[in-house]
């Protein structure tokens, strides 16, 4: 049979668990009573003023849930029937006991969301009212009418019994239920030197504890009036370990000082046994309440300073995406994802350049559009190698474009990971080489061409005689000029097939050799006896007698047709290259390597800077001191001649109007004409550099706010809490000092600084809302901004009218978050520069937005200079809404007030119910 316990269900499987769970509980509720029953000096009628069970009970209930319950119940009942009461006397204060603790448990839970590791503020304060004080109420009522009941009357009278027995059980939850809470953490403790450093900070405060509540017999003076010294130790404890650490300290301090009372000794022990439990559990209370709520402030903060730190990461992670977009959307290369079923998921502007897809027509699409029917089986391939995890480089293959174009390209394609390290999809590089394919055809066409041509004698050699005007010649020739081999040929015949259009250039040139300059290189053009014209090349040697006269030529002819032909192809393909060149995007400059001269200047470039070409062409960047930083340029002209190349190298450039901007620049070494020469390419990025200078500004100001907040809230815990602490010290020293004469008048001045202390814990759970509003997380926006409103304008002395109608219901967090902040934000401005005490807010929904308006009738300001000054407060504003795709408006007149209009739109895929406010 299973039994439904705390939304838990105990199957039978964990009865033994359960019921160990109970005896456990029950044994430390009877051994923590007896413990509280040993100190029989300060215990007067059964009620002591310091119940460990208490805690015990609670710290049970929140660790393990209402099951344990009976637990508590038998341990109280046989730590009662062990005493003077009769069983049912014992049945009720075990009842009472039971009570309290199930009730301070619910309220955890229920009302202050509870969590066990007691590090939010909210947490300790929810321990100390609801769990301490406020159901020791009922365990308190309970027991000392149980207990007068039965003729067993401790102290003064009922109403001192009850105020001993409500303190004492207060203090047993403040004291023990902490440690039972969060004892786990201090095991967890693994650093080397933090082990002993908490030893050595507990050893040197059980010192000053003897030493303070011992009266030594070795120290003459009694240091009674420094009980408050080993609160440092507690705010020491808080900050370094946390609310384990504070409350192990607090618990060691009430040891030694309930013991050492308990035998008479220390500044609890000086008065009447009922003021010596009061002070005693006053003395209790401060600390351990000072030990909590410290520690729940640091560890609230540490969480702040981890989600700011967070914040910066992720900052900086976009950054670096950005950057990658920005690299992405400006390479040559197509750069497409896709995931494991070879769906496009990215593509960038190569890709369109290179595919003729747009993004939106790829986007979605399987991979396969681009890959030829007969290549689908590759992709399967590299799909199952990418599954794997396996890669693939420079892949050679053909894809096809849009247009039905078969496209030569080279693939590198690498797997994409998830935070896991599963592949989930894959990255693909796609370059086309469809140019250099043909280039490489061409050359292989045309080596093949050569070796045909050298192993069929595509040169021959010959000899003229210039007395006969026979031409000798080698067998090759009758192949490269289409005449029988054995055909008798002259100089004339020779002269008759040269195209008529070089003719007469041979001849000047052969007429031109002379004793002094033999040699002849020359090209030009024959026609075959079959019309077709070929290119040929001679080199060849003029031999002369001693008169001068011409003898002979000796020389060889070589058939360059090919080679004139890839000349002509080089020559189109730089034509093509110039025409890229003038119309590239990015700037494109060439510039002499030895002088800097500006070569050649592209459009791109003109329209940049401002220069034209013909006003730098044959000119230096330094003649038109274009560079901001004429050692940069020199610099990096000297790590290309050494070998380097220029990647992504900022510049500062000067336009011919002397404006100032960036680019980011590339260059390398190319030769033109057997001279070296610099080619540069450079983008302009003046937009983004002012983009990063204007989110560094932001990143500024964040900084500069979060330090002015910590100043700030650092003042107010040294001048307002830690002053006030420290005259509660003075005030419990004064009661200590000067006895009043009756109880009445001794209730009144604890009551007084009961009152300071809730007045304290009041004061620190405002300053936390100031930095986070609980009611906005568990009571909506509505209820979050209107108690905002009254606390304000308790606060500031002014009067907030709040009204609120037809809000669409649920607000996400994120919007709640954001119109919370920007009602704070102009609350505050409004308050510090309106000069009025009366203000209008209001916040409403429509069909499709919610609305925000802050309302004053002060002096105004002038909006256009205000949100260009140096402060956050209004940027901050905007920022947040920027974040939920909302808007802000000011409208502001000189003596006719200001008005703060934020909007948000709001969506719902059902229709949103109305909430009226």
């Amino acid at each position: 049979m299973a039994q439904a316990t705390d939304n838990r269900t105990i199957v039978p499987r964990s009865v033994g668990r359960y019921l160990a769970q109970v005896a456990i509980v029950s044994a430390a509720q009877f051994g923590a009573g007896r413990l509280g029953d040993v100190l029989q000096t300060i215990n007067n009628g059964g009620i002591g003023p310091v119940w460990p069970a208490s805690g015990i009970a609670l710290g049970a209930l929140l660790l393990w849930g209402y099951s344990v319950w009976p637990g508590i119940a038998a341990g109280a009942f046989l730590l009662a029937s062990l005493s003077p009461l009769p069983h049912r006397a014992a049945a009720v204060y075990a009842a009472g006991t039971t009570l309290a603790a199930l009730l301070a448990a619910f309220l955890l839970r229920r009302i202050a969301k509870f969590d066990h590791s007691l590090s939010h503020l909210r947490d300790a304060l929810g321990l100390v009212v609801l769990g301490a004080f406020g159901s020791s109420v009922v365990s308190a009522s309970i027991g000392v009418s149980a207990l007068y009941a039965a003729h067993i009357r401790g102290w003064s009278g009922f109403g001192s019994a009850w105020l001993i027995y409500w303190l004492g059980d207060s203090t047993g939850v403040l004291l023990i239920t902490p440690v039972m809470l969060t004892f786990p953490d201090l095991l967890r403790i693994r650093s080397w030197f933090r082990i002993p450093e908490f030893v050595a900070g507990l050893f040197l405060l059980t010192v000053v504890c003897f030493i303070i509540f011992g009266d030594l017999p070795l120290i003459p003076i009694r240091l009674h009036i420094l009980a408050f010294a080993v609160l440092p130790f507690v705010i020491g404890a808080a900050i370094r370990f946390g609310v384990s650490g504070a409350g192990l300290a607090t618990l060691l301090i009430a040891l030694i000082a309930t013991i050492e009372t308990a035998f008479g000794s220390g500044p609890f022990a000086t008065n009447t046994p009922l003021m010596n439990a009061v002070l005693l559990d006053v003395f209790f209370g401060v600390v351990s309440v000072t030990g909590l709520t410290l520690a729940a402030v640091c560890e609230e903060r540490e969480r702040a300073e981890r989600e700011r730190e967070q914040l910066a990461r992720e900052q900086a992670a976009m950054e670096a995406r950005l950057r990658l977009a920005t690299i992405v959307e400006s390479s040559d290369d197509a750069i497409i994802s896709k995931d494991l079923d070879g769906v496009i998921v990215s593509w960038n502007a190569a890709a369109q350049h290179i595919f003729a897809f747009t993004e939106a027509e790829a986007v979605g699409q399987p991979i396969t559009i681009l890959i030829p029917p007969e290549l689908w089986d590759e992709e399967n391939k590299i799909l199952q190698r990418l599954r794997a995890g396996g890669r693939i480089e420079h892949l050679e293959t053909i894809r096809v474009a849009k247009t039905g174009k078969r496209v030569d390209v080279s693939l590198t394609i690498s797997p994409i990971k998830d935070a896991a390290g599963r592949v989930v999809g894959a990255s693909k590089i796609a370059r086309d080489i469809t140019e250099r394919k043909r280039a490489d055809e061409a050359l292989r066409k045309s080596e093949e061409r050569f070796q045909l041509a050298t192993q069929a004698g595509r040169m021959f050699a010959y000899e003229w005689d210039a007395t006969t005007d026979v031409v000798g010649r080698s067998a090759e020739s009758a192949q490269i000029l289409g005449i029988n081999e054995a055909a008798h040929i002259t100089g004339e015949q020779v002269l008759t097939m040269v195209h008529p259009h070089d003719r007469e250039r041979l001849m000047v040139a052969v007429a031109a050799l002379s004793p002094e300059k033999p040699y002849l290189q020359i090209s030009y053009r024959m026609v075959r006896p079959d019309g077709t014209v070929i290119w040929v090349e001679r080199n060849s040697r003029a031999h002369f007698d001693e008169q001068g006269r011409m003898l002979r030529i000796i020389g060889m002819v070589a058939d360059i047709t090919e080679r004139k032909r890839v000349e002509e192809a080089l020559k189109k393909s730089e034509e093509k290259f110039s025409k890229a060149f003038r119309e590239s995007p990015m700037a494109l400059t060439l510039t002499s390597a030895k002088d800097h001269r500006y070569l050649d200047v592209n459009e791109t470039f003109e329209q940049l800077t401002g220069w034209l070409r013909d006003e730098v062409i044959g000119r230096t960047p330094f003649d038109i001191g274009i560079w901001v930083d004429p050692s940069q340029r020199v610099e990096f002209v000297k790590q290309l001649l050494s070998g380097d190349v220029i990647r992504n190298l900022e510049v500062r450039y000067r336009c011919k109007d002397g404006t100032e901007r960036f680019g980011l620049g590339s260059a390398e070494l190319i030769e033109i004409a057997n001279e070296p020469c610099i080619l540069s390419v450079i983008a302009d990025i003046s937009d983004r550099k002012r983009a990063e200078k204007a989110l560094s500004g932001m990143s500024r100001k964040l900084i500069e706010a979060q330090e002015q907040e910590r100043t700030r809230i650092a003042r107010d815990l040294h001048d307002d809490v830690a002053q006030r602490l420290a005259l509660l010290a003075i005030e419990l020293e004064r009661v200590q000092q000067n006895l009043p004469d009756s109880v009445s008048e001794l209730c009144t001045r604890i009551d007084t600084i009961r009152k300071q202390s809730a007045q304290i814990s009041i004061d620190v759970q405002t300053m936390s809302h100031e930095l986070h509003s609980s009611k906005l997380d568990y009571l909506g926006i509505v209820a979050a901004m209107k108690g905002f409103c009254k606390e304000f304008g308790e606060q500031q002395k002014v009067e907030i009218d709040f009204r609120s109608h037809d809000l669409p219901t649920p607000l996400s967090p994120e919007i709640s978050l954001c119109l919370f902040r920007v009602l704070q934000e102009a609350l505050h401005n409004a308050a510090k520069h309106s000069g009025v005490a009366h203000f209008e807010v209001q916040l409403w929904g429509t069909s499709d937005e919610i609305h925000l308006a802050v309302n004053d009738l002060g002096g105004g300001f002038d909006t256009e200079t205000a949100m260009h000054g140096s402060g956050l407060g209004l940027t901050s504003m905007q920022e947040r809404l920027r974040f939920v795709n909302g808007e802000l408006s000011i409208n502001s007149q000189l003596e006719r007030g200001t008005t703060v209009h934020a909007r948000i739109p709001f969506s719902s895929s059902s229709d949103s119910a109305r909430a009226a406010g």
